[in-house]
């Protein structure tokens, strides 16, 4: 229990201090009856810490409102913060979010840790087949790639890594998000602030008089978003983007469903990248599986063979005993092929779109993710998590 003995800012550092140290994403601050429960989200899962006091609960709320520039008397309404500290040398950058509830302000904070993001292709899991598709098709001269997948699977991370490739003094690339995580040298990178009116409609509009050659769009939200960025990817320009849906196949009903037209979409979409991110098994504690009855109902559902080798983690020092240590990308690419676009206007429905992405010879996330089993990178029960 964190108590009134250290001073509230004193405190406050160590949260965040431990919690960079350790590798996590979040820091959740959540009022109960009795104390402030903390817990970092570490590798995608939360992990309880020790409780601050309630007698300085809310003194430990307003100090980071105040480093985040927020109102510390607004109790009743969300509000938004962020700001910048530099731990072990590095330059962090922070992100606060309040929500009002029962027992006072829920708070969670976000660590961006700009040395940690600036991942090239190459680090992000891709198998390099995959990546002899996808460098050509993010290097066209226009198009329109999108990156898909449910909140927290790694998008953005993706779309920072290909423009991180395709950054070229020659070229000029303008993004567009909501917000921005982390800053891209080289290139302009502009915010939505709804308060304001700049929407992602009329933030696209006027990307396009910036004489970009490509462009970023944080989210395909709607109709109008759509169908200004797939104008843009006709009209010589290389369009970028993210959408939520649960595979590669998907994202074409859902463009659809948006009302954009199959031919629309056949003239400007280039391909489609699904991802999961999974958790790393730890390489200084993993050791073979000893097969049992759950794990061959396990491999049957997942269609795995009885002789591949499976591995799990014991725990240890270097994993903080959880077993597992970082996380990588599982994906799924879908290349528009000249086939899929004949499916797509004769018959747009899953089902047919899907069988064809599969004969045209899409790696699944299924697939991806049984061969970084059987390398021993990720465990049997991250796999069934994720495709579940």
């Amino acid at each position: 229990m964190i108590t009134q003995d250290q001073s509230v800012i004193s405190q406050v550092d160590a949260l965040i201090h431990t919690a960079f140290s350790q590798d996590a994403s979040d820091v959740h601050l959540e009022p109960t009856a009795d104390n402030l429960r903390v817990r970092y989200r570490i590798d995608g899962v939360l992990y309880d810490q020790n409780p601050v006091a309630r007698s300085i609960m809310q003194q430990v709320v307003s100090r980071l409102k105040v480093l985040g520039h927020m109102n510390i008397a607004e109790k009743r309404l969300p509000q938004d913060g962020k700001f910048s500290m530099v731990i072990e040398s590095k330059p962090v950058d922070f992100r606060v979010s309040t929500f009002p509830s029962l027992y006072g302000e829920k708070m969670v904070v976000r660590i961006l840790d700009r040395a940690a993001h600036a991942m090239s292709l190459e680090q992000l899991g891709f198998t390099q087949s995959m990546l002899n598709i996808i460098k050509p098709l993010t290097k066209k001269q226009h198009g329109f790639f999108l990156v898909t997948g449910p909140t927290g699977s790694g998008k953005t991370t993706t779309l920072y890594a290909i423009l991180s490739e395709l950054h070229d003094p020659d070229k000029n690339i303008v993004t567009l998000e909501d917000p921005v995580e982390y800053n891209l040298h080289g290139i302009t990178q502009g915010h939505i602030n709804t308060d304001a009116g700049f929407t992602f409609e009329k933030g696209i509009r006027s990307m396009l008089r910036q004489d970009p050659d490509i462009l970023m769009v944080g989210e395909i939200r709607d109709r109008q978003t759509a169908r200004i960025a797939i104008e843009a990817a006709l009209t010589g320009h290389l369009v970028l983007s993210t959408l939520h849906t649960n595979d590669a196949p998907s994202a074409v009903m859902r463009l659809m469903d948006m009302g954009i037209e199959p031919f629309l979409m056949n003239a400007s979409v280039s391909g489609v990248l699904a991802q999961r991110l999974v958790r790393k098994l730890c390489s200084d504690c993993k050791e073979p599986v000893v097969r049992d009855t759950s794990y061959d109902h396990m491999c049957q559902r997942l269609g795995i063979p009885d002789d591949m080798p499976l591995f799990h983690a014991l725990g240890c020092t270097e994993c903080n005993g959880r077993g597992y240590r970082g996380r990588i990308g599982v994906f799924e690419l879908l290349v528009i092929t000249p086939e899929l676009r004949a499916r797509i206007v004769s018959a747009p429905v899953f089902d047919e779109i899907y069988a064809q992405a599969i004969e045209d010879g899409m790696t699944t996330l299924l697939q991806d993710g049984v061969d970084k089993v059987k390398e021993g990178i990720i465990s049997l029960e991250e796999l069934a998590r994720i495709v579940a």
